[in-house]
């Protein structure tokens, strides 16, 4: 309405709707704490909403996919690119659920540089190969780690092969020219008996065909036998070339129950020292010390030939150890004292109580691999 002021006509101003709708909102309580909510903490909210459409793209499958198809295609030109670790680096601090152990743990021995993924088969790579197959190839992959995480390995030396399956003989063994630190699940090469790649994996390095001829043999002779590891290291190599052998030290030497001995020849070319070989290891067998060389375990799982490679290694170093001494001055239990510890250790004789019955190895294979998750 006007009024009059000092005889002057003054019109009320006329409210817009904007105005109207602010009186109506100055009423409401969320309106009025947004008004009084202090500067730095609407721009907290506001960078929050930010994070928020942030993180819904990172997590989002689109994403992820791209992302692992730009490192994979990184890793089939090199082990440890610049780029890669790059990449690496960027997936780390983008990807909310990656797990520190690859930032901080995951750094190799040699050089500090970041650990490629063991399972690397997905996408495209993924279809080539059974899901069984998929999952053997990881374990082996693992196996490798395992030995270089020990010390064990040689370099690019020394072999660990698996029989893919009974149907086929076809076996995976490790490209020759990766260390066993950079071995993956699609880098492992698959082959014949007679040593032709079926499936040269994700590398061009192809294998090291004189070192598999020993492995041939044993597979082709022991069906049973589906994984053989192939090792030495400067303990098993003092313990081959002593005359006595490996003695029944310790658990780990009574573990490894009867072991064959074979005057190592370097390769494997001539079939009558192939069937020599295989004549030393004999039909039951699962150890085989290699005269000034070294040895191979064999198992019929992947984890028993862990063990037994892991107990002989054991046993070799108690021995260096104790040899000093004299050999005369080693007490040795009896040959029933022997017989009985190993039937125990390799569960052939039950005092367990547990409900599930582990095969030999699979329980602390599968502590192992809590240490590479």
């Amino acid at each position: 309405m006007p009024t009059v002021t000092n005889g002057t006509r003054v019109e009320s101003p006329v409210k817009t709707q904007s105005q109207h709708a602010n009186d109506d909102d100055a009423n409401d309580d969320e309106y009025r704490r947004e008004v009084d909510r202090p500067a730095d903490v609407k721009e907290d909210m506001r960078q929050m909403g930010q994070r928020q459409r942030v993180t819904m793209i990172l997590n989002s499958n689109e994403f992820r996919h791209e992302l692992e198809a730009i490192i994979t295609d990184a890793l089939k030109h090199g082990p440890h690119p610049a780029s890669l670790i790059a990449l690496q680096q960027i997936s780390e601090l983008l990807l909310p659920h990656t797990s520190r152990w690859t930032t901080v743990s995951s750094l190799s021995r040699s050089g500090g540089s970041v650990i490629v993924p063991i399972n690397d088969i997905r996408g495209v790579d993924s279809s080539g190969y059974s899901k069984s197959e998929r999952l053997l190839r990881c374990k082996v992959a693992s196996l490798y780690r395992l030995v270089d995480l020990f010390g064990w390995s040689q370099g690019i030396y020394n072999h660990i092969t698996v029989r893919v399956n009974q149907e086929q003989e076809h076996f995976l063994i490790n490209p020759f020219g990766l260390m066993y630190h950079e071995i993956t699940g699609s880098s492992l090469v698959k082959v014949d008996i007679t040593g032709n790649i079926v499936d040269p994996g994700s590398t061009t390095y192809g294998i090291n065909r004189a070192g598999f001829t020993l492995h041939s043999a044993i597979h082709k002779a022991r069906p049973d036998i589906k994984c053989i590891v192939h090792l030495y290291t400067p303990a098993v190599a003092a313990v081959s070339a002593m005359k006595c052998g490996l003695l029944p030290l310790s658990q780990d030497a009574l573990f490894c129950g009867k072991i064959s001995y074979h005057d190592y020849r370097g390769v494997l070319i001539e079939d009558d020292v192939k069937k020599l070989l295989v004549e030393d290891l004999g039909p039951i067998n699962k150890v085989m010390i290699l005269r000034n060389h070294g040895f191979v375990a064999c198992g019929e799982t992947i984890e028993e030939a862990w063990k037994y490679a892991f107990n002989v290694i054991n046993a070799c170093e108690v021995q260096v150890r104790a040899a000093p001494i004299g050999i005369d001055q080693l007490y040795l239990p009896s040959s029933e004292q022997q017989k009985r510890i190993a039937d125990v250790l390799q569960g052939n004789v039950n005092e367990a109580t547990e409900d599930r019955k582990w095969k030999i190895g699979e329980m602390e294979f599968e502590s192992l691999m809590r240490i590479l998750d």
